[in-house]
């Protein structure tokens, strides 16, 4: 059987590709990027590379061909309407290049809002991808644990962790979300169900700066921030409008509860417990961080 897996250069990508080779021989892998030439690692572990954008439509049949289950790691561009529109594109190239079977990264709480492209734009592709003809297979994931390394940083440092209040959230490993897309993808069955990668506890930000000052061994206070406060510390940053809009967008939503759900999925379809924050903090942050040595 062969495998695809699109966005491989990046984070969640190349992670899946190693726990990918974890499970099944790299002459089954497929790994497809806009610039293939930074695939090399895997290459030379004898993975195919091939040369696949969301923004060359025409291209992707090509790309695709040949593979009989492929991965759709979203892309990351978050202007109205054009994830939606490339991840339609993508869909389509994938069934005529004759694709069997599509396994999309989604997100926790996909709803239509056309305010807030993030949740939209996975919204319309789960809707696209079960239109589509081909079996398909969905994984939500939850919010990244990995967000929160460089706020814990500065929490250590300043003795004070500032967010703004709300539900808590099952923040989930970016690692532990490509290793259960690996479970999905290289093994049978999975057609027509929609999985949930999540953390295996949900947590509030004040329970967030607890488990920096913890992993950091020294007092973190939590301080609350107001939604103006959070937008305008953004927009002072220089980030683009469109940007702003859907950071401020999608913190709404997860203080709202979009990310209060915990399941077992991760360990089910990896083999392994998904790891809680204190453990990701603890791992990554704590001992690197007290000792003086950086990432």
């Amino acid at each position: 059987m062969t495998i695809g897996i699109t966005g491989a250069s990046g984070h969640m990508g190349a992670g899946l590709v190693r726990h990918a080779l974890a499970r099944t021989a790299a002459s089954n892998i497929v790994a497809i990027a806009r610039h293939p030439e930074k695939l090399e690692q895997f290459s030379k572990q004898g993975v195919e590379v091939r040369a696949g954008d969301f923004n060359q439509p025409s291209e992707l049949v090509s790309a695709f061909r040949g593979i009989e289950r492929l991965v759709m790691i979203p892309t990351s561009d978050l202007q109205p309407g054009v994830r939606s529109r490339q991840h339609a594109d993508a869909i389509k190239a994938a069934v005529a290049a004759g694709v069997q079977h599509l396994i999309y990264i989604s997100t926790v709480s996909p709803r239509p809002d056309p305010a807030n492209s993030l949740f939209d734009s996975h919204f319309t592709t789960e809707q696209a991808l079960i239109a589509s003809g081909a079996a398909w297979t969905i994984l939500r994931m939850s919010v990244y644990t990995d967000t929160l390394l460089d706020a814990a940083k500065r929490a250590a440092d300043s003795g004070s962790y500032a967010a703004v209040p709300g539900a808590p959230a099952a923040y989930v490993v970016r690692d532990d979300i490509a290793a259960a897309a690996a479970g999905i993808l290289c093994t049978p069955g999975h057609a027509g169900i929609t999985y949930h990668a999540t953390g295996p506890v949900s947590v509030s930000q004040a329970e967030i700066a607890d488990a920096i000052a913890k992993a950091a061994g020294k007092p973190v206070a939590f301080v609350e921030m107001t939604g103006e406060q959070q937008r305008a510390g953004l927009e002072a940053a220089g980030l683009p409008p469109a940007l702003v809009t859907g950071i401020v967008g999608f913190q709404a939503a997860l203080r709202a509860g979009a990310f209060d759900l915990v399941t077992g999925d991760v360990a089910r379809l990896s083999g392994k417990p998904a790891e809680s924050p204190f453990q990701f903090l603890s791992r990554t942050f704590g001992t690197a961080h007290v000792s003086g040595t950086t990432h």
